[in-house]
């Protein structure tokens, strides 16, 4: 398979080598096209309905945007945009919105004790990574513990971890442009390719380690205001919250008093192939679906989901 180059909304042209678009036409990323970035936002900035999948390309393009500002080549470039690529898919419904649930209901006594305080998320990402059997099949298993090595606690030079996963790492670029973009604001807007041009690879106790240029200060400074502003305007928006505490609740209800089985089974966690198999099942709409328009009549769970994609929030006193 060859090469593509994809016209992304953020970014513009956006390369992905043959590798990566193996294994990006796999259905576990395939998946995260069905699963909204910012849940139901779109209720109250309606056009924030982008997804998953979109910011997964955006951050594995940043990636290798840093990864050439700071010089990292070859095994080590391909690596970064691997791991940026697979660091989302361990994400349920409605993305940041289903962690409540999977951490309320989790069987924590099943987790082996090296993962105990790991997030349910990062622990179904991790295994997906070293276990998925298309992942594993593209990749090779050595890669695919390497990559899920990286995201967990870093592999090799600590820049390698900073680009994937840290204050400055490709996904917070990606998402502060991305959904400023789609949210129609101008909260999260920063210079991408300055704040890029102001990092630095530097050897400290022969550890490569990720620093700022001492003229760089006011690119960072920027970036850091801008993740400030578009959290306080649009992620804590109190509609916002409300609808992300409207589907918590759905989900609370339909386990605890509607006794629903679906909704037990995906969100009690155990590290069992029939959990992640019934997981990597489930997007936004099949969950509205199923839980909400077709859910159980008089069922508390489909009352309030209803209410959500109604859009009257209130939740009443009874429920």
């Amino acid at each position: 398979m060859a090469s593509i180059r994809l016209r992304d909304p953020v970014h513009n042209f956006i390369r992905f080598d043959a590798e990566e678009v193996k294994l990006i036409n796999l259905d576990v990323l395939q998946r995260l096209r069905g699963i909204k970035q910012l849940a139901m936002a779109s209720l109250v900035y309606p056009g924030a309905l982008h997804t998953r999948f979109d910011h997964t390309l955006g951050v594995a393009h940043v990636a290798g945007q840093m990864a050439e500002e700071l010089s990292l080549e070859g095994e080590e470039r391909a690596l970064v945009r691997l791991a940026s690529l697979l660091h989302d898919i361990g994400h349920g419904p409605f993305s940041h919105v289903s962690e409540y649930a999977l951490e309320r209901f989790a069987d924590r006594s099943s987790i082996p004790k090296a993962l105990k305080k790991e997030k349910i998320h990062e622990i179904i990402t991790g295994h997906l990574i070293r276990e998925h059997h298309t992942i594993v099949h593209r990749l090779g298993q050595e890669r695919c513990n390497q990559i899920a090595t990286l995201l967990a606690v870093g592999s090799g030079d600590p820049i390698l971890k900073s680009v994937v996963s840290g204050p400055l790492d490709a996904d917070k670029q990606d998402y502060l442009l991305r959904d400023s973009l789609y949210a129609g604001v101008n909260y999260g807007v920063f210079d991408i390719h300055q704040l890029q041009r102001s990092l630095l690879c530097e050897t400290l106790e022969s550890q490569r380690e990720l620093v700022i240029r001492a003229d760089g200060v006011h690119a960072v400074e920027q970036f850091v205001l801008a993740k400030y502003y578009l959290t306080t305007m649009v992620y804590r928006h109190k509609v916002r919250l409300i609808s992300d505490q409207m589907i918590v609740r759905a989900i609370i209800l339909g386990i605890e008093k509607d006794k629903n089985r679906d909704l037990q089974r995906l969100y009690t966690f155990k590290p069992s192939p029939a959990f992640y198999d019934n997981f990597l099942k489930w997007n936004d709409a099949r969950f509205l679906l199923k839980f909400g328009a077709d859910g159980k009549r008089n069922a508390k769970c489909s009352e309030l989901l209803k209410r959500l994609t109604d859009r009257p929030l209130q939740i009443l006193a009874e429920i």
